[in-house]
């Protein structure tokens, strides 16, 4: 693939990231009037219809070519990533799950051994390994860190993460990105909608308020039509240990809407975390270039 075109996918990426940081400050906003499971049942419900109107006929005659071996793990790791990060959230501190979760940067490319039967290369390990002090340094924000029953959610959430990408870089190779993405919205929905039905009460639906409505839109709109799409878009071409690794630029993304949204600030010690969070995506992207010319 040339250079130019690998650019844009990598830009693919960072605007998924760009997306999501601003979706997250907006969602601990909505969380004032709306739980976790009952806000990713309406965001994913409402996205699956979005993806129905536009792309219906398109989604019938592709699923009729798959089996669903081909398209439920990917699916079933992306809903396993959104409930247990929630699950986490409750569970532990923000500190901790950003953390926890930034171990797909490693899952990654150990799934992609087992399930792509890719071989891994050791030159990306110190460059994982500093994202992940990176990621340490800009969530613990000078505080402490702790492991119990949330992390483990959290740690569940970074093999979901990890999970989905593999999974659905694999799933791409038989079909397209609207696809994929239709297909993982779809389970999300069904999954949220039964955990809301289990764990929450459906009293809190009339109190919910209309800035959490317009979150849930924002988030269904942007966040998962659009940032499903330029995802799997992306691991069409790229792998998904480099995808994982563009992914961490969003906690950067985070802290600063949340600078905007929420006035939360960054100690000299997240601030150190972000730029070195930077530097190990430039350096990746670097490796990476320089490993596909070796190979042609």
């Amino acid at each position: 693939m040339k250079t130019d075109s690998r650019n844009k996918y990598i830009i693919f990426i960072l605007l998924q990231s760009l997306l999501y940081g601003l979706g997250n400050p907006l969602t601990k906003i909505a969380f004032t009037s709306i739980t976790p499971l009952w806000c990713l049942a309406f965001r994913f419900s409402l996205a699956f219809i979005i993806f129905a109107i536009f792309f219906g006929t398109r989604l019938k005659e592709q699923l009729q070519t798959l089996s669903a071996g081909q398209y439920l793990p990917a699916g079933l790791c992306m809903a396993a990533a959104y409930i247990s990060c929630n699950l986490a959230l409750e569970g532990t501190t923000a500190t901790n799950v950003g953390f926890i979760m930034s171990l797909s940067v490693i899952f990654a490319p150990l799934l992609s051994i087992v399930i792509l039967q890719r071989p891994y290369r050791l030159t990306h390990l110190p460059i994982q390994l500093c994202v992940i002090l990176g990621m340490y340094l800009l969530c613990s924000n000078g505080g402490a860190f702790e492991f119990n029953k949330g992390d483990l959610w959290a740690l569940l959430t970074a093999v979901s993460v990890a999970g989905a990408l593999v999974f659905g870089e694999k799933s791409l190779r038989l079909t397209d990105a609207v696809t994929i993405s239709a297909i993982q919205t779809f389970i999300t929905a069904v999954i949220s909608i039964v955990c809301a039905l289990l764990f929450d009460e459906a009293a809190v639906i009339p109190k919910i308020q209309p800035a959490a409505w317009a979150v849930v839109i924002y988030l269904a709109v942007t966040c998962t039509c659009l940032a499903y799409f330029l995802q799997n878009a992306a691991l069409k071409f790229l792998p998904a240990s480099l995808v994982s690794i563009l992914q961490c630029t969003q906690p950067v993304l985070t802290a600063a809407a949340s600078y905007l949204l929420l006035t939360e600030k960054l100690t000299l010690t997240g601030i150190s975390g972000a730029v070195i969070i930077l530097f190990c995506i430039f350096a990746e992207n670097i490796l990476e270039t320089l490993t596909l010319k070796l190979t042609k």
